[in-house]
């Protein structure tokens, strides 16, 4: 008997949780990324400050161990819900090799289930290296897995 209204009160909460995709604030997870970047495959935190702006870290995991940030800005597709399109910037920092220091630009699409509590996106980061080595990559692509907790 206990273990049902566990349940039942697991579901209600992912009721309540997952009842606007704009409300999240929390969302982390999993990042695959192409060969090329600096900060690519990793984990991924996504912290919105409002429904149209936010902050992401990224934890590579690959040959060199990087840590990189990035603000981004949200724009809605009205034609498909609970999708948009975001751009923004930022900084990566290298701890090993040539690539030590480097921005980021990004733009992608992202989209929010309703039914779970998980975001995924795609997108297109070009990295430019400035410590070491100067090098531009620009055709970066990735895509992220995420799970998005605690309303705003």
């Amino acid at each position: 008997m206990i273990q049902k209204s566990i349940l039942a009160s697991f579901v209600l909460i992912l009721f309540f949780v997952n009842s606007s995709f704009a409300q999240y604030r929390h969302q982390a997870g999993v990042r695959l990324g192409s060969a090329d970047q600096v900060v690519s495959t990793g984990f991924t935190y996504r912290y919105h400050f409002n429904n149209g702006k936010a902050v992401e870290a990224i934890l590579n995991l690959r040959d060199p161990i990087a840590l990189g940030a990035l603000y981004e800005v949200f724009k809605p597709i009205n034609a498909v819900p609970n999708l948009q399109w975001f751009y923004g910037g930022g900084a990566y920092v290298g701890f090993k090799g040539d690539d030590n220091f480097g921005i980021a630009g990004i733009a992608g699409l992202d989209y929010q289930f309703n039914e779970v509590p998980i975001n995924l996106s795609i997108d297109w980061k070009p990295e430019l290296n400035f410590i070491q080595s100067v090098r531009f990559r620009a055709s970066t692509v990735a895509v992220s897995v995420r799970f998005s907790f605690l309303k705003k």
